[in-house]
């Protein structure tokens, strides 16, 4: 697993708390990165639907409130493996567990997957960005 989902989630909250459109520059601000960067995951974000930019105009915003994105949601998008850990592939096949590893734990990492999918789902952008800005207040 990669940084690139919390750098998502950042990007989201970021955006639920600024009405207006703002450019990848100052996003790149926040997260303390490069404009590259917040494009490329700005990009799954607005394939998903959860963000949108207009032609001509600067910036990003939400498609959808913050309350209507779930977290499991931007994992789903932004994951970019199949499982939330990788299973090795070169196992020797004269061996019981060598030959029966990768369909044994695919099994297990696809529950567990789905167990990360519910729990993230139990929480919504709103939800996060109620809890920075109160620690702030």
């Amino acid at each position: 697993m990669n940084t690139q989902i919390s750098v998502a989630i950042h990007i989201l909250s970021l955006l639920s708390v600024n009405k207006e459109p703002i450019s990848s520059k100052f996003i790149a601000g926040s997260i303390n990165s490069n404009p590259t960067l917040v494009r490329k995951i700005c990009k799954y974000l607005r394939n998903g639907n959860l963000i949108e930019s207009q032609q001509g105009k600067s910036g990003y915003r939400l498609a959808q409130s913050a309350e209507q994105i779930l977290l499991g949601e931007v994992y789903k998008l932004i994951q970019d493996e199949e499982h939330f850990a990788k299973i090795h592939q070169d196992t020797n096949p004269d061996c019981i567990i060598g030959q029966n590893i990768q369909s044994a734990l695919d099994d297990v990492y696809t529950q567990v997957d789905q167990q990360i999918i519910d729990t993230l789902n139990q929480t919504s952008i709103l939800d996060l960005t109620s809890k920075m800005t109160e620690t702030v207040q």
